[in-house]
């Protein structure tokens, strides 16, 4: 089996597994999330938290980890909170001040973007990228989408790298993943658990 193959193969069992997931665990899971991000136990995570100025997140779908809540908590600290928007071949990340519906419109792949009023900011102003993923190894090699957008924006930055946070559910990390000279590396990971206890059953 080729890379490529290998790649369709795992991300078509991780959407699986994440559209299983109920909209009650996702809203748990979103109001969690600031507290897991916050209480990182990492000391680069944290200096470079507490001095950022802009920090880009994403809109989830498809039962991608919710981080709206933790965009308000950024928000209400200070932070400029930025989000993505698919232009042609590329990705562009806008400010926005709130997350109400006069902020966003649905794009091309059914994802809540930016309105196209809002002009782009500079990719080295960007502190820290909320990485989201299809999955991600052990070393935190990220498998994404498969559009490659990520990829090519972090390419693309030439000056000063943004911190790369990963974010997943626990399911979604595993030493099978495929790595590709392309593939951008998270520099550390929130992985969201969601297995069942086992004491639980009967």
């Amino acid at each position: 089996m080729s890379i490529s193959e290998e790649k369709k193969a795992i991300r078509k069992e991780i959407r699986r597994r994440r559209m299983e997931l109920d909209d009650e665990f996702l809203s748990y899971v979103d109001g969690i999330l600031p507290d897991e991000v916050f209480g990182l136990d990492d000391d680069d995570f944290k200096a470079r938290l507490k001095s950022a100025k802009r920090i880009a997140l994403y809109r989830a779908t498809g039962g991608e980890v919710p981080c709206d809540k933790l965009a308000l908590k950024l928000m209400n600290k200070g932070k400029s909170c930025c989000f993505p928007r698919i232009e042609g071949e590329n990705m562009v990340f806008c400010d926005c001040r709130s997350l109400d519906d006069k902020s966003f419109e649905t794009g091309a792949f059914g994802i809540k973007e930016p309105v196209k009023e809002l002009m782009p900011v500079d990719p080295e102003a960007i502190d820290i990228v909320v990485l989201p993923a299809v999955a991600y190894n052990e070393e935190g090699t990220r498998l994404g989408q498969g559009k490659g957008y990520y990829d090519r924006f972090y390419a693309g930055i030439k000056g000063k790298k943004p911190f790369l946070l990963g974010i997943c559910y626990d399911f979604q990390i595993s030493s099978e993943i495929p790595v590709e000279e392309h593939d951008i590396t998270a520099d550390v990971i929130v992985a969201i658990a969601t297995a069942e206890d086992d004491d639980e059953e009967e």
